[in-house]
């Protein structure tokens, strides 16, 4: 078998099966310790607060979660943008420049969140 085939073989194997199967893995971890933490609480007696549920979700979505997250849209699409740019011209650039306006779009997203966090 060529080796310029096995590549593209492999590629498709990892995209559609080894990143999906790893984050389903890594859910289900955070799932279990979860679980873990109310079985230990409920048999040493403690109560499950509404306030221990909400914190143990942790879905709590703050600034700087927003910051955080328009960071790496950043990180990741600046780079995308000027190497297509720089490779094939400005019309196909607009496409890279997609994730850069997503990590502009959660910035300013975090920049509301913070200024309705402290008006409070």
């Amino acid at each position: 078998m060529d080796a310029n085939l096995l590549i593209p073989i492999f590629a498709i194997i990892f995209s559609l099966g080894v990143l999906p199967l790893s984050i389903l893995y890594f859910i289900n971890r955070g799932h279990d310790k979860k679980l873990d933490t109310i079985t230990k609480v409920v048999e040493l007696g403690g109560t499950l607060d509404p306030e221990m549920m909400k914190m143990l979700t942790g879905n709590s979505v703050s600034y700087k979660t927003d910051y955080k997250s328009g960071l790496i849209w950043l990180a990741i699409g600046l780079p995308v943008f000027f190497g297509i740019w720089l490779e094939s011209g400005v019309a196909e650039a607009i496409f890279g420049a997609i994730p850069a306006l997503i990590g502009v779009a959660y910035l300013i997203s975090g920049k509301y969140r913070l200024r309705g966090a402290t008006d409070k």
